[in-house]
C-alpha cells in the first residue's frame, strides 16, 4: 500500500494523504498528533484528488 501526502494551498490545515488498497484510493485529513480523519473513498487517482480539493476547498500546492 503506497502512502502519498498531498498539500493543498495556503496555511493551516493543508495536509492530506492518500492511500491505495484493494482496487481503492483512500482519502485521510492529516494530523499534526499523528491520527487523521478519514474523508472519503476513489476508484482512482484523480477522484481521490477530486475529493480533496472537494473538502478542503483549495487547490493542490504538491504531492509526495
Amino acid at each position: 500500500m503506497a502512502k502519498r501526502k498531498v498539500v493543498v494551498q495556503g496555511g493551516g490545515d493543508n495536509l492530506y494523504y492518500i492511500s491505495d488498497s484493494g482496487g481503492w484510493f483512500y482519502v485521510t485529513k492529516g494530523s499534526v498528533w499523528g491520527s487523521g480523519t478519514d474523508i472519503g473513498k476513489a476508484r482512482s487517482l484523480e477522484d481521490a484528488l477530486a475529493i480533496v480539493k472537494s473538502h478542503s476547498g483549495r487547490d493542490i500546492e504538491k504531492m509526495e
